[in-house]
């Protein structure tokens, strides 16, 4: 028994070494083929990221060149265009020299029918009042008609003059935003002027129906004071 005990005792310390864990030596493993691919990655989404940055700079410019102001509107804003009566009691304010929304016209009328004068004043005021009032309406309308064609022609030039200004800026537009915006208001710039031109006229053609109103009165007024030609008596030639 005991020397079987004894061999028992001789052996625990094998078993125990057979059943102790191993040590074994354990060394990194680098992939090498993974790394470079790792790295092809990275610098393809680097190349992908500045494609992406040049194209919304791109889109950027693009957008800039298409929107906001470029201060065309601006342009020529000095250019006085409310210098025309846009109604009948306008026109008549204006020729009767009572208006302050147009005193430039009125000015100009008022010294047309002074220079256009023949009769003094002291021959006007021996006149009935009927006939002072037919030669007044026959200096002021007179007046307008010389006013509007000198108007009409001082204005054209000047507007025609802001046209050419409005072209020469062409070469100044720095992006398609402004040649555009500028190409808009030289196109604006046309129709004022067809607007100016058309007004004119037909101030000019209700100055001229003024004119023969007055010729009309002073024609009925006449037979009025002279009566019926019948009923003047023989002139014994």
């Amino acid at each position: 028994m005991f020397n079987r005990m004894k061999s028992l005792l001789w052996l625990l310390p094998v078993l125990l070494f057979a059943h102790a864990p191993a040590a074994h030596a354990q060394w990194a493993v680098i992939d090498v083929g993974a790394i470079a691919q790792l790295v092809q990655q990275v610098q393809l989404m680097e190349q992908q990221i500045a494609t992406a940055r040049s194209e919304l700079s791109q889109a950027q410019s693009t957008y800039q060149a298409m929107t906001g102001s470029r201060g065309m509107q601006n342009l020529l804003s000095g250019v006085n265009r409310n210098y025309l009566p846009t109604s009948l009691a306008q026109l008549q304010s204006s020729v009767s020299g009572s208006s302050a929304s147009y005193p430039a016209l009125s000015s100009q009328i008022e010294q047309s029918v002074a220079a256009n004068a023949v009769l003094t004043p002291a021959q006007v005021a021996s006149l009935s009042s009927t006939e002072q009032g037919q030669v007044l309406a026959a200096r002021q309308n007179a007046a307008l008609l010389q006013s509007l064609a000198s108007v009409a022609l001082s204005t054209t030039s000047t507007r025609f003059a802001s046209l050419q200004q409005l072209i020469s800026a062409i070469g100044s537009a720095t992006d398609q935003k402004g040649s555009l915006d500028l190409q808009a208001r030289i196109s604006a710039e046309q129709t004022m002027l067809a607007n100016d031109e058309s007004k004119l006229q037909a101030l000019y053609r209700t100055a001229q129906a003024a004119e023969l109103t007055r010729q009309q009165r002073a024609s009925e007024q006449a037979i009025a004071d002279i009566g019926s030609f019948r009923n003047l008596p023989a002139m014994g030639l």
